[in-house]
């Protein structure tokens, strides 16, 4: 069973994706933080196999979160960024810290699934 970090500070959009992930019956287990700081302390004390990253969000964004948790020296945790923001620098700097793929919001949850399993596959990861 894949371990999932999901980061976001929007209740809407953790319910969302969640009920998403969930409702795929890919037996992923989402663990939940609603910013950097607590997904920083939650990755430091547990694995996790993939993290689908917010960037803007209070305290600890999601570019400091990967370049924190890329920092640490630790096995590197492939990260996902789903934002809505479309800005090319916000895209570059992703993959500056390590993302593999980016997700602009609004997710379109009708085809979400094909585009994780399509990422989650090019990456070995599935």
């Amino acid at each position: 069973m894949k371990k999932i970090l999901l980061v976001d500070d929007l209740g809407i959009d953790l319910m969302l994706t969640r009920m998403a992930l969930e409702g795929y019956g890919a037996g992923y287990r989402i663990v939940v933080a609603r910013d950097g700081e607590e997904a920083y302390d939650k990755a430091k004390d547990d694995a996790f196999d993939l993290l689908l990253v917010d960037i803007k969000m209070p305290r600890v964004d999601g570019f400091e979160l990967l370049e924190r948790l890329n920092a640490d020296g630790g096995a590197r945790v492939p990260a996902i960024i789903l934002s809505g923001s479309g800005l090319p620098a916000d895209r570059a700097r992703a993959r500056e810290v390590g993302a593999i793929d980016y997700i602009q919001k609004p997710v379109d949850y009708s085809v979400f699934k094909e585009e994780l399993k399509a990422t989650l596959d090019r990456h070995g990861l599935s």
